[in-house]
C-alpha cells in the first residue's frame, strides 16, 4: 500500500505599504479559502503521478485582484513532464474556479506549496485493533 503525506504552507507578498493602505490578505485568509478546494487540488496532483516514487512537489502562485478575484495561476510541477505538468495545471485552474478572496485595497501574490511523499512500507495503511483495559481476545 502507499501512502501520500502532504505538508502546505502558504507564504502571501503585497506591494502595498502598511501604513497608507489596507492589509493584502494573510496567510490565514488564503488557507481559509483553499481549505474547502484541498483535496480537489491534491487529487489534480496525486492523480496524474503515480509512477512518482518517493517525494513529489506542487507550487501553486496566485496573483489576487484587490477585488478578491484569482487573476493569474502559476502551477510549477518540478520533477515531472511538461505534459503532466499541463494537465495538473487545467485540472488545478479547474479546481480554483469558484474560488473568491476578501476585497483588499491592493493585490496580493500567494504561493502555496504542497510536499508529498510516497511510501511503500510494509503493512503500512489502517490495522485493526482492540483498546478494552481488559485486553483483547480474539473472537
Amino acid at each position: 500500500m502507499r501512502i501520500w503525506h502532504v505538508l502546505a504552507f502558504i507564504s502571501v507578498g503585497s506591494t502595498a505599504f502598511a501604513e497608507r493602505l489596507a492589509p493584502a490578505l494573510t496567510a490565514d485568509d488564503v488557507h481559509a479559502v483553499l481549505k474547502p478546494v484541498a483535496g480537489e487540488i491534491e487529487h489534480c496532483y496525486l492523480d496524474r503521478t503515480p509512477e512518482v516514487r518517493g517525494a513529489g512537489q506542487l507550487d501553486l502562485v496566485l496573483t489576487v485582484s484587490r477585488h478578491g478575484e484569482v487573476d493569474r495561476v502559476d502551477v510549477k510541477t518540478p520533477g515531472l513532464s511538461a505534459r503532466v505538468g499541463k494537465e495538473i495545471a487545467g485540472c488545478i485552474r479547474t479546481a480554483l474556479a469558484p474560488v473568491s478572496f476578501p476585497a483588499r485595497r491592493t493585490f496580493t501574490t500567494a504561493t502555496v506549496p504542497y510536499f508529498f511523499q510516497r511510501t511503500a512500507t510494509p503493512n503500512g495503511g489502517p490495522q485493526l485493533s482492540c483498546w478494552n483495559p481488559n485486553g483483547c481476545h480474539p473472537s
